[in-house]
């Protein structure tokens, strides 16, 4: 099946890219815990320094994109990351403010470019291709799980934490040699209609208007809440409490990511078989699953255990990343494609710093392993959402048809008093 050339490009720099991202999530808390002697409470807030963007800008973010244009705002972004990364092996960690910092501006640059990346293959592919483009999208991101954490703990046993940064400052060159290339993909909404404020509004009222939409905002919340507190523990839990190595760390991680391309997989055949709405629910039970594994694992079980919670949380995140991201797409009006990612985005990565300080905070009061058992159960509170929306709700179809009418139009929700949307084409 041919997706064409710019999607093509697309993928190919972000299936580096998202190597290099894995290895900078293992490598900058390793720089903390091996080179600075960072404290479980200093290593989680390095997480949350890199989502808190997420939460402040993600709405306005939603509104700049749509102006300034998805590839440019995702070329953008990749140069500000590629810069800040190389930062850290070119001067060295030079203490924790300094890596600190490097976080919040990994993290700031992270927020446009997320917003682009979730919106562009509606601009780049046929509506009947999007599922197909994707499962693509979503089988680089398995690789990147297979790869990022072994070639990151190797990396960094080899050459250290500092230096392994290196790679991941070169795949962002390659994302952007692959962006610059790309000639389609350009803003997606009415993006001057009403001004920013308007905008942002016209997003809340859309996403909270529509069931589906709503639940997968707040199912995502919640599970990312869980998942960013037990993320933010891993590390620090896996080398002090069950003593593993970084290497072994990385390839007990690593060897879990074989799920990815097996729920990316289960996610085609569960929809054909049951649908969208219970693919998600079975989906979202899967993900949750992870974490209460790696809780209760031993030294003498840790390596087991850690790669069956990667396993069984790639499984429901790979069958969760085609459907959510496709249920998002096509149910959303091409005019509020942007924004409704941006309120979504907000939502549910707005609290992965919160959760993630929250973490630090509770792993020094009762330790790691009780930290990360009740962040896992805080995640498996992402099915009750989604148990609430009825079944033929997630009908795209009649979603879809629904959003061609004028009282679903952009339009209605910007406020406007027209009863077209006056969709802007696409800038290259």
């Amino acid at each position: 099946m041919r997706l064409g050339r710019p999607f093509t490009l697309l993928w190919a720099g972000q299936s580096a890219s998202l190597i290099g991202d894995q290895l900078t999530r293992l490598a900058l808390p390793l720089v903390a815990v091996l080179v600075l002697h960072a404290t479980p409470g200093q290593v989680a807030a390095l997480a949350a320094a890199g989502q808190l963007p997420f939460l402040i800008l993600a709405l306005p973010a939603g509104v700049w994109v749509a102006r300034f244009g998805l590839r440019r705002a995702m070329l953008a972004a990749d140069m500000v990351r590629g810069v800040a990364i190389l930062s850290v092996p070119l001067f060295g960690a030079g203490g924790y403010p300094r890596l600190l910092v490097v976080a919040v501006v990994v993290g700031v640059a992270t927020v446009p470019f997320q917003l682009a990346y979730q919106s562009v293959v509606p601009a780049l592919v046929p509506a009947e291709l999007i599922p197909a483009a994707n499962r693509r999208l979503t089988l680089s991101e398995s690789a990147a799980a297979l790869l990022g954490p072994a070639a990151a703990g190797l990396l960094v046993g080899a050459v250290g934490a500092v230096r392994a940064l290196y790679a991941d400052a070169a795949s962002y060159l390659v994302s952007i040699a692959t962006l610059a290339a790309v000639r389609d993909g350009g803003a997606i909404g009415h993006a001057d209609a009403g001004g920013a404020v308007r905008q942002v509004i016209a997003g809340w009222r859309y996403v909270l208007a529509s069931p589906p939409l709503r639940a997968l905002m707040w199912a995502s919340a919640l599970f990312n809440a869980g998942f960013a507190g037990y993320e933010a523990l891993l590390t620090v839990f896996a080398i002090r409490t069950l003593h593993l190595t970084p290497g072994t760390l990385g390839l007990s991680v690593a060897a879990g990511g074989v799920g990815v391309p097996l729920g990316v997989a289960l996610s085609r055949t569960a929809e054909r078989r049951v649908g969208r709405g219970p693919t998600l629910v079975l989906a979202a039970a899967l993900s949750a699953a992870g974490p209460f594994l790696v809780a209760a694992a031993t030294p003498g079980t840790a390596v087991q255990l850690v790669a069956a919670a990667t396993a069984v949380t790639g499984i429901g995140g790979g069958c969760w990343g085609v459907a959510a991201l496709t249920t998002r797409q096509l149910l959303s009006h091409p005019d509020m494609r942007v924004q409704t990612t941006a309120t979504h985005r907000f939502v549910s990565l707005g609290v992965l710093a919160p959760a993630a300080w929250a973490a630090g905070l509770a792993a020094d009061t009762v330790g790691p392993r009780w930290a990360i058992l009740t962040f896992a159960a805080l995640g498996a509170l992402s099915l009750l959402p989604l148990l609430r929306v009825p079944r033929l709700s997630w009908s795209t179809p009649t979603v879809r048809a629904a959003a061609s009418t004028p009282k679903t139009t952009a339009s209605t929700y910007l406020g406007l008093s027209r009863s077209t949307s006056g969709t802007t084409k696409p800038r290259p």
